[in-house]
């Protein structure tokens, strides 16, 4: 059995081989029988496909060049999961210790285990670039279809979008990185925000430029990304010093100042819940992968596997080598991660992983990119945003969404000057991308549940299926996805102050304020939900 067979099987979830043949319900209430025939070559679709997309009353405009193993690799690479995870668990380490990070790194892999089956299974019901904001759309109660998907969209495009401007600045984190390890350098923000545009300029060229390449060489570098961790790892074991099995996982501290140990750990659980979402980047490629509605799930769950194998073997080494916590919070660079990888190995060797690990991230955002400018694509094409009809154009000549991308370039690079003002107002605003996709998994999940409940025979037919224990696992995703989404708000230490303040509540409180003026102001007349093109849409209970 393959890889994703495995990983299926152990998740309860059923796929369907064999023919297509299925039935679907069009919206006049008769029946139609589609058999596997009607490729379409132009675009690369399979049958499946084509059925998908006319039952989401969509036009095929992009084309399928991602199969299954550059697909996984494309995940892995936008995701870049223990390349990140280098520079973003000390707030784990601060709140919690060694045990903390280890604990909750593994409570939310369970966690996350049901919203992974959940959304795999809707992205089998409806693959689609839209993901939640679409399923939302198509599963909950009619009355609060429009609006809830309208919101789901929004905070999807600030989720992606803080995410991009994430990931375009930890190229300039590297650099500075390479730069603090060598010579004695105190990094003036300034010099990131200029790195930040840079970076950013080039990769909206390269992805424009090279966008017929972006499937082809996504395995070659998903193998660089694989060696580079075994280079990472091995000298980290060898020649660094180990904690005892006691301080790993009994030792547990709170050197954040808040009053109880127990509030310390639940608040150091946030590089835990951060380090497992954006599995869903696949779903937002769903019109670009051949059998999607077989693929995407597959691609999700086995993604959601190696991310986490490499984020715990990292945190695991990370943990067992960090002898002495104040000495690594206080490193040059300001990661305790470099500080543990200085110890392993001579400085010519460190120079070249860190321009190993650059090279990922660079190669890691550009995928990203690509996920980030589909999502603002498709809900641009539902009227959800100012300008949609700029931003939901498809060049004819490379077809992909170029006024998407020119956007997102552009919003990273305005959020880059944010951080000229203010280091803590910028993290604010990149961390919004946890928030607001826990917020985004929440809705879409809670939605089929609330379907599967009432109206178990409207949801469309899937080849990924949750069958009997559906319902239960979209429950356990809820209360999972409400339970990070809450402990995502919170700031890192205690006492809290105006420096130390978490602002990500305000800025998510005043996304969802000026979507909801955009919407009185005239977007609701725009703006219906893609469910209003699907074939069945009118169909309740007898």
């Amino acid at each position: 059995m393959s890889a994703s067979g495995l990983v299926a099987a152990a998740t309860t979830g059923v796929f369907k081989d064999g023919p297509i043949e299925m039935t679907t319900v069009s919206a006049n209430g008769g029946t139609s029988f589609i058999s596997d025939h009607g490729d379409d070559p132009e675009h690369k679709s399979t049958a499946a496909d084509v059925v998908a997309m006319q039952r989401m009353g969509r036009t095929q405009e992009l084309v399928r060049h991602f199969r299954t193993l550059s697909m996984i690799s494309f995940v892995a690479l936008s995701t870049t999961a223990w390349e990140t995870n280098i520079f973003v668990f000390t707030q784990g380490l601060k709140d919690g210790g060694r045990p903390g990070v280890m604990y909750s790194l593994l409570w939310c892999f369970v966690g996350f285990v049901p919203i992974y089956l959940s959304m795999a299974e809707m992205a089998s019901m409806a693959p689609i670039a839209g993901a939640q904001y679409h399923w939302v759309s198509e599963f909950a109660p009619e009355r609060y279809q429009k609006i809830l998907s309208y919101l789901t969209g929004w905070t999807s495009t600030l989720a992606w979008q803080a995410g991009n401007a994430l990931g375009m600045f930890e190229v300039g984190i590297v650099i500075q990185a390479i730069i603090t390890a060598n010579i004695e350098y105190n990094a003036p923000r300034w010099h990131a925000t200029i790195i930040n545009i840079v970076f950013t300029l080039f990769a909206l060229a390269a992805n424009i430029l090279g966008s017929r390449a972006l499937p082809y060489w996504q395995n070659a570098v998903f193998a660089l990304h694989i060696l580079a961790f075994v280079a990472f790892l091995t000298p980290i074991w060898i020649n660094v010093p180990r904690a005892s099995h006691h301080d790993v996982w009994a030792l547990w501290e709170n050197r954040g100042g808040w009053p109880t140990l127990l509030l310390s750990v639940l608040v150091g659980q946030m590089p835990g819940i951060s380090a497992h979402v954006g599995i869903d980047t696949a779903a937002h490629m769903a019109e670009e992968v051949r059998d999607a509605a077989k693929t995407i799930p597959k691609i999700m769950l086995v993604g959601f596997g190696i991310n986490m194998t490499l984020i715990f073997l990292t945190l695991l080494t990370f943990c067992y080598h960090i002898v002495d916590i104040p000495t690594a919070l206080d490193d040059p660079t300001g990661y305790p991660g470099v500080w543990v990888i200085r110890q392993s190995m001579s400085q010519p060797w460190l120079n070249i992983l860190l321009a190993v690990i650059l090279i990922l991230e660079v190669f890691g955002e550009l995928s990203y990119f690509a996920a980030v400018s589909r999502d603002l694509f498709a809900f641009a094409r539902d009227n959800g945003l100012p300008f949609s009809q700029w931003l939901a154009k498809v060049d004819t000549k490379r077809q992909i969404p170029v006024n998407a991308y020119i956007f997102s370039a552009g919003f990273s690079i305005l959020l880059s000057f944010i951080y000229l003002g203010s280091q803590v107002a910028f993290y604010a605003v990149v961390s919004l991308s946890t928030v607001s996709l826990l917020q985004c998994y929440m809705f879409s999940i809670g939605c089929i549940m609330w379907r599967r409940i009432y109206y178990p025979h409207t949801l469309p037919p899937a080849r990924f299926s949750l069958g009997r224990w559906g319902l239960s696992i979209n429950l356990a995703a809820v209360i999972f996805s409400l339970w990070g989404f809450f402990w995502a708000f919170w700031p890192e230490t205690y006492p809290v102050t105006a420096e130390g303040f978490n602002w990500a509540s305000i800025i998510f409180v005043a996304t969802l304020v000026l979507a909801m003026i955009y919407y009185v102001a005239g977007g609701r007349a725009k703006y219906h939900g893609p469910v209003v093109l699907v074939e069945g849409r009118k169909l309740r209970a007898e």
